[in-house]
């Protein structure tokens, strides 16, 4: 095993937003055992660094992340360490628990969270318990799952790489735009639309626009 200062708490918060990053420092300070923060602005970094010796009591990671989201993360970390991990987010729809769960990540919290709600989840997780405080809320984790089949768990070499124009035609499916809107819109015809739209569905594995937007997310395509 190795040896570390037990009265010394290492985090290792991953954030592509620097204000978070600070933030969530300021948040930690009410432990009261003292610890210390390492930022870091990709997932990449993290794992680097885990190679090169250096260890966390835990990682919080964002969910959507420009290179490599929480997800593939989580699975790229799992192979390599079991150190608690827990993904916290900001998106406005239902978050993939059930994935993260199969990936074997500890918690989740949504970033709307009270500070509070946040700071339990991590002693809870630090305890080596589980902590969904969102799952079990409005229904939350019963809600089915259109992407990335849990049956085969992310892979971060198959991450999707979608056409600026199909990522246009996603963000529009987010803000719930019929075919018809996003036709005015792009200036495209429907058939088009519909074109885009059947081969941004093939990329994600999905057949819903609700799954779609889901899926799009968690990859951090939009």
């Amino acid at each position: 095993m190795r040896p570390r200062d037990t009265d010394l708490l290492k985090i290792a918060v991953v954030d592509d937003h620097r204000l978070f990053l600070a933030g969530f420092t300021l948040l930690l300070q009410q432990f009261e055992k003292p610890f210390v923060v390492t930022p870091f602005e990709e997932p990449i970094a993290v794992l680097t660094a885990l190679e090169s010796g250096s260890y966390f009591d835990l990682i919080i990671c964002d969910l959507v992340m420009p290179k490599m989201n929480g997800l593939a993360f989580a699975q790229a970390l799992r192979d390599q360490s079991s150190i608690p991990f827990m993904i916290v987010s900001g998106i406005n729809t239902h978050p993939p628990i059930s994935e993260m769960k199969q990936l074997g990540v500890n918690g989740f919290v949504h970033k709307s969270s009270e500070d509070a709600v946040l700071l339990a989840a991590i002693q809870t997780i630090l305890a080596g318990k589980t902590c969904f405080p969102d799952s079990t809320a409005n229904g939350i984790e019963p809600q089915p799952t259109n992407f990335g089949d849990v049956a085969h768990p992310y892979d971060v070499k198959t991450v999707p790489v979608l056409t600026k124009r199909q990522i246009e035609v996603l963000k529009l499916i987010s803000n719930g735009a019929s075919n018809a809107e996003i036709a005015t819109n792009l200036k495209i015809s429907e058939n088009t639309v519909k074109s885009h739209m059947k081969q941004i569905f093939e990329c994600l594995q999905v057949n819903k626009r609700t799954a779609c937007v889901r899926a799009a997310q968690s990859f951090g395509l939009i």
